[in-house]
């Protein structure tokens, strides 16, 4: 039997090697004293397969830039680079930089870093991905570019560098909430004029780690030149799924599709909304219409073998949810909707299989991984496996109570 671990493991690593960016080499260019000619410097504290990161307390100082080499080596593998970046350990600098230096010929791209400050800030945040985040931050500024303008931070710019930190900490095994809590050491609304208050840094590390992840939720809003609009969209979006009020939820989804129009994820969101308001011709019309958008997310194919379900068009959904998982192979969620295909075709085996890989993936959501639960112990009830459905019924009911799916099947068995 495969564990939990292998199978994870493997799992990630296809969905890292799935979407991988492959981009350009960078030649640096050597210079005697690259530090008296500063063209660019941002820091990350304002002016003032899954890897597991080595903790700055257990790095001395004589092997800070060695830890630091690794770490980078790490981050730039992730998006299929060689790590060609010249590393600077300070003492008492209070900080870790992306500078760029100028010389006679060109650039030359560093990290400038205080072990111990890290250290101390790693401690503070209690996250064992500070170090590796920040990082992430700072090389993000180098990849956007930002390096090459001459003008130092900008909130537009600390946004970028926020959601590179987020796709890579998601490759690199953090899950979304630790890579957000590394900005938890800022308070909700102070922050220097160059950087954005601790709010918009969340949101921009969770648009990152949500792309990584393959939920995509901020690939369509990448032609999106305007920051503010495509924040204002992505919080509608977000605020339009945690309600359960289907008109709120349509005013929210036109309020982003106002401010980007060939938002996809908002599009298909809107199929879902008149799914479960029963207008299937309008659910149908607006999921088919954001995957002509962006036909290579898994979640969009995903909605849409939901509609076709609905509509009892159960090989077009099956179609459109295997596609689902090869387009995103760590897909807790497409793994289910399978296996409620399965469960609806009466192949219980399948059934259950793929609800056990289904919370393998260990789904954040709890209401999800309970819905997962009741749809396996379904098929073990069908299956005459009686104890295995119970063990399966009683977990879900610990993690949501009052589900209405699994009242109503245990009123309809007693009944039988």
């Amino acid at each position: 039997m495969i564990t939990r671990t292998i199978l994870a493991a493997c799992l990630l690593f296809a969905a890292s090697m799935l979407h991988a960016q492959k981009k350009a080499s960078i030649k640096p260019v050597l210079q005697k004293d690259p530090r008296n000619k500063v063209s660019f410097a941002c820091n990350f504290f304002g002016n003032s397969t899954h890897y597991e990161p080595v903790p700055a307390a257990e790095v001395s100082d004589e092997n800070a830039e060695k830890w630091m080499n690794e770490l980078i080596t790490k981050i730039t593998a992730v998006v299929g680079l060689r790590n060609r970046f010249r590393l600077v350990a300070l003492q008492n600098f209070n900080n870790c930089a992306a500078v760029c230096f100028n010389n006679e010929t060109g650039q030359e791209r560093f990290i400038q870093f205080d072990r111990q400050f890290l250290e101390n800030f790693q401690k503070r945040t209690n996250n064992k991905w500070f170090v590796t985040g920040v990082l992430a931050h700072e090389l993000g500024h180098h990849f956007n570019g930002h390096s090459l303008d001459g003008i130092g931070s900008r909130p537009d710019k600390e946004i970028e560098a926020d959601e590179f930190a987020g796709f890579i900490l998601q490759k690199l095994g953090a899950k979304e909430t630790e890579a957000e809590s590394i900005f938890s050491f800022l308070n909700e609304t102070d922050g220097p004029p160059t950087h954005p208050i601790k709010s918009k840094r969340y949101a921009a590390i969770s648009r990152g780690w949500n792309s990584a992840a393959g939920n995509n939720i901020w690939v369509s809003l990448l032609l999106e030149n305007d920051a503010d609009k495509k924040e204002i969209a992505y919080e509608a979006l977000m605020n339009a799924r945690n309600t359960s009020n289907p008109t709120l939820q349509l005013e929210l989804i036109d309020k982003a599709l106002k401010k980007v129009p060939a938002y996809a994820e908002a599009i298909s969101e809107k199929g879902l909304v008149y799914l479960q308001l029963n207008q299937f011709a309008l659910a149908a019309k607006y999921c088919e219409e954001a995957l002509i958008l962006e036909p290579y997310i898994g979640i969009l194919r995903l909605n849409l073998a939901k509609v076709m379900m609905a509509l009892n068009n159960k090989d077009s959904a099956l179609s459109l949810v295997q596609d689902a998982i090869y387009l995103r192979p760590v897909f807790p969620e497409a793994y289910h909707q399978r296996a409620m295909i399965f469960l609806n075709k009466r192949n219980f085996v399948q059934t259950a299989n793929d609800c056990a890989i289904a919370l393998l993936m260990n789904p954040d959501n709890l209401a999800t991984k309970a819905d997962i639960l009741i749809t396996k112990g379904m098929a073990h009830t069908e299956l005459k496996q009686a104890e295995l459905a119970s063990a399966c019924f009683t977990e879900a009911k610990k993690l949501d109570p009052y589900n209405n799916r699994l009242v109503k099947y245990l009123s309809e068995k007693k009944k039988e």
